[in-house]
């Protein structure tokens, strides 16, 4: 080959590649563009807090419980029995715990 071969075939590779990164830039910025539905999920929350209720919750009174549930299930003698009176068997006393 001569060099006037080797130099067309270098220009000429030259402005494919150009045409291709050019071609792909314009492809990328026609079609991928963000709906506009997503575009409103993905706007930033705003980083303003109500300072109020966060105060009140700070000054808010810790509960603390009376008791607290155990890991074992009570045996049956553990369990209080229910003693019914006799007006209750007939659907008229009080239960008597």
């Amino acid at each position: 080959m001569k060099q006037k071969d080797i130099l067309v075939i270098i220009i000429l590779l030259f402005v494919f590649i150009s045409a291709w990164i050019a071609g792909s830039l314009y492809h990328s910025a026609a079609s991928s563009t963000i709906s506009e539905t997503t575009s409103k999920d993905i706007k930033p929350i705003t980083p303003s807090f109500d300072t109020k209720t966060v105060n009140k919750l700070k000054e808010r009174q810790s509960i603390n419980p009376i008791f607290e549930l155990s890991d074992t299930t009570p045996t049956p003698t553990e369990v209080p029995a229910l003693k019914v009176s006799p007006q209750n068997a007939s659907g008229g006393g009080k239960l008597l715990l």
